[in-house]
C-alpha cells in the first residue's frame, strides 16, 4: 500500500556556518526531485530534458534552459519525460536563500527596494524564458564556482535579471491567493500518487484504483488531489500521457499505434482527441512539425 501516516515532505536545508546562499545540483530521478516545500526562496535551472512543473496549484510544461523562482514554502516538483531506465545525470542546478536575509538587505539598502516586489511575485512561482533565462542560467552556473563575497555578488546580479526581465520573458503561474498551507500536510500521499501514475502510464490508471492504494474513497481522493496538486487526477494522467507521446513522436521512429499503446490509450480516436486537446494538433502533425 502507498498510504500511511501523512508527515509531509518539508525539506530541511542545512547551510554551512559561513554561508547564507546554498548552491547545489542533482540529476533525475533523485530523492531530491519530489513534491516538497521549504522556507527558503529557490532559483532553479533545468539543464536538460522536458516535462511538467508542478508549483502550488499550477501544472505547466517545462523545457531545457528555463529558470524558475519559487517563493518560501511553495510546494513544487519537476517531472521529466523519460524512457524506462533513462536518467538525466545533471538535470538541475539551483540556489536557495532564506527570505529573511533578502528582506534585511531591502531594509538596510533602499537601492534594492525593487526586490520587495520580486519576492512577492515569487510567491506565485516566476517562470523565466528567452534572453533573461539565458542570462540567469549563466549566473546560476557561475555561482557554483564562487564562494564568499563573489557568491553574494552573483546572487544580486541573478536577482537583478529577474527584476529587469521584460514582461514577455516572465510569467507567474500560481493562482493569486494560493495558500501554501493547503498542501503542506499532503506531500507524502501526493508523491506516492505521482510515482504510481508514472509507473503505470501504459496501463489503465483509474481514480478508484489509486484511491484504494492510499486508503481513500474515490470522491474524497478526487477532492484531495485537486486541492493539493492544483489539477484534477484525470488532467494529470492525460498531461503525463500526452507528454510521453510527444517525446516518443519526436525521438523515435515508432508507429503511432505503438506510441498510442505505450501511453495507455486503447482507442485511437480517444488518443487523437486527447493529444489535440493538449497540443492543438494530431500526433501525425506533431511529428511532421518536429522532424
Amino acid at each position: 500500500m502507498m498510504g500511511g501516516k501523512e508527515q509531509g515532505s518539508l525539506e530541511i536545508i542545512v547551510s554551512e556556518c559561513d554561508e547564507a546562499i546554498r548552491w547545489s545540483e542533482h540529476g533525475y530521478p533523485s530523492v531530491l526531485a519530489r513534491w516538497h516545500h521549504h522556507p527558503e526562496i529557490e532559483i532553479h535551472l533545468i539543464r536538460e530534458g522536458s516535462g511538467f512543473m508542478m508549483a502550488g496549484d499550477a501544472m505547466v510544461p517545462f523545457h531545457e534552459g528555463q529558470v524558475f523562482m519559487l517563493g518560501p514554502n511553495l510546494p513544487h516538483n519537476w517531472i521529466s519525460n523519460l524512457d524506462a531506465g533513462q536518467t538525466l545525470a545533471e538535470r538541475d542546478v539551483l540556489c536557495q536563500v532564506h527570505p529573511n536575509r533578502l528582506n534585511a538587505l531591502i531594509r538596510v539598502f533602499p537601492e534594492v527596494s525593487r526586490l520587495y516586489g520580486l519576492l512577492r511575485r515569487s510567491e506565485r512561482a516566476i517562470v523565466l524564458d528567452g534572453q533573461s533565462a539565458a542570462k540567469a542560467a549563466q549566473l546560476l552556473e557561475k555561482m557554483g564556482r564562487c564562494v564568499g563575497f563573489d557568491r553574494l555578488i552573483v546572487l544580486l546580479n541573478l536577482l537583478r535579471v529577474f527584476a529587469d526581465a521584460p514582461t514577455d520573458e516572465w510569467s507567474c503561474v500560481v493562482t493569486p491567493g494560493y495558500d501554501c498551507n493547503v498542501a503542506s500536510s499532503s506531500e507524502q500521499r501526493i508523491n506516492a500518487v505521482l510515482s504510481y501514475i508514472e509507473e503505470h502510464l501504459s496501463e489503465d490508471v483509474s481514480l478508484q484504483t489509486v484511491a484504494r492504494e492510499i486508503s481513500m474513497s474515490g470522491p474524497a481522493f478526487s477532492r484531495f488531489f485537486k486541492q493539493s496538486a492544483g489539477v484534477s487526477f484525470s488532467d494529470m494522467v492525460r498531461r503525463l500521457r500526452v507528454a510521453k507521446a510527444c517525446r516518443l513522436l519526436d525521438s523515435t521512429n515508432y508507429g503511432i499505434s505503438r506510441i498510442q499503446a505505450e501511453c495507455g490509450y486503447a482507442n485511437t480516436a480517444n488518443f487523437n482527441r486527447r493529444f489535440r486537446q493538449e497540443t492543438g494538433m494530431t500526433p501525425s502533425e506533431y511529428r511532421r512539425r518536429h522532424r
